[in-house]
């Protein structure tokens, strides 16, 4: 009688087959919690222009340069997104930035404290608070 010390190369590919599925799987919801912890680093990011905005108005009056001020440019320069948006006039400014879950969605927040969802395409030259 013959004794078998090892594995045969149908078991070998089917154990190998298991494991890339289910990496597969686990690479799919890491890759989606990785695009929620950058929506909320640039939502984060975005509530600094509240912030921002009433020094920048008690020091100045009005927003007339708001968006070219140092340290909101600060703020600006640490949303990490592919399309973002600054807009100001004397009364008003907003920011929007695109998402990374859904690159059709982008995050705007204006002077009035309005902080939503919107679409990317929306978030333009023309824009000047949040939709």
């Amino acid at each position: 009688m013959k004794v078998n010390n090892g594995f045969t190369i149908i078991e070998l590919i089917v154990v190998i087959a298991i494991i890339a599925v289910l990496s597969s799987i686990v690479l799919t919801s890491v890759a989606k919690y990785i695009s929620k912890s950058r929506d909320s680093a640039i939502k984060e990011n975005m509530n600094s222009f509240l912030i921002n905005s009433s020094t920048y108005l008690e020091s100045h009056g009005n927003f007339g340069a708001f968006c070219n001020d140092s340290i909101t440019q600060k703020i600006y320069d640490n949303i990490n997104s592919d399309n973002k948006y600054c807009h100001h006039n004397d009364s008003q400014w907003v920011v929007c930035a695109r998402l990374f879950e859904d690159n059709t969605k982008a995050w705007c927040i204006d002077y009035t404290g309005a902080k939503k969802q919107i679409n990317d395409s929306v978030c333009k030259n023309s824009l000047s608070v949040c939709p």
